[in-house]
């Protein structure tokens, strides 16, 4: 659960820091050319995308294994405490932690809508951008799928925006009790350690939903387009 969350963590913030390129001068160009270097990333020692792949390949990897031990984890929780609860002197942490498994499936339901939209460009999904294949020529002339386009007509759909918004905050809820957990399953119980953690996880947290969240409250707002 601690390792695969971790994976989770370091790819939330590396998505977010490329989503960011939107607030650029010359988004188009800098949001373009960030997933046409996503695409052929380790080329030409590696052929066409296949380290894209191999990168998604292990991310829904992690995907399964955080599910199944999320699952596993809750389930075991319950049969241990039998008919007795547990008291939680900390109200946030209670809160966190007993919704970490309904947040989890939510968040598990937003990832296939995300990937239907904007990676699969899938028909009644995906925006009609994407539906209709938008291009974009880099300034070598190379003509590329026009990602930044499909963003802003995906997010110009004020129920799909929406979804994402609270989405990124159930994302935080469940990522400062996750984070938090990660250095007692790695073993970091100190009292200073668990403080610094405690920190850390809330500042996380707060970083990746007011940056991801940001970019549709723009689109909407006209800030970006």
């Amino acid at each position: 659960m601690a390792v695969t969350g971790s994976v989770f963590v370091a790819f939330l913030l590396f998505h977010m820091a490329g989503n960011l390129k939107v607030y650029l001068p010359d988004a188009e160009l800098h949001f373009n050319e960030y997933a046409h270097w996503l695409r052929g990333f380790l080329n030409p020692l590696l052929p066409g995308s296949s380290f894209l792949w191999a990168f998604r390949a292990v991310i829904a990897l992690c995907l399964v294994l955080h599910v199944y031990a999320g699952t596993t984890i809750f389930f075991r929780a319950r049969v241990a405490r039998g008919g007795f609860g547990r008291a939680i002197t900390a109200k946030w942490h209670a809160l966190t932690g007993r919704t970490m498994i309904w947040t989890g499936l939510i968040i598990l339901c937003f990832i296939i809508f995300h990937l239907l939209d904007l990676t699969v460009g899938a028909k009644g999904v995906a925006s009609k951008s994407f539906s209709g294949k938008a291009t974009y020529t880099l300034e070598d002339g190379e003509v590329v799928t026009n990602a930044y386009q499909n963003l802003i007509g995906s997010f110009e759909r004020p129920a799909v925006a929406a979804f994402y918004i609270i989405t990124m905050v159930l994302i935080a809820i469940h990522l400062s009790h996750g984070i938090w957990s990660i250095i007692n399953d790695f073993g970091g119980t100190a009292s200073r350690t668990r403080s610094v953690f405690l920190v850390l996880a809330g500042l996380i947290a707060l970083v990746i939903v007011i940056g991801n969240a940001s970019i549709p409250l723009a689109v909407l707002a006209g800030v970006i387009s």
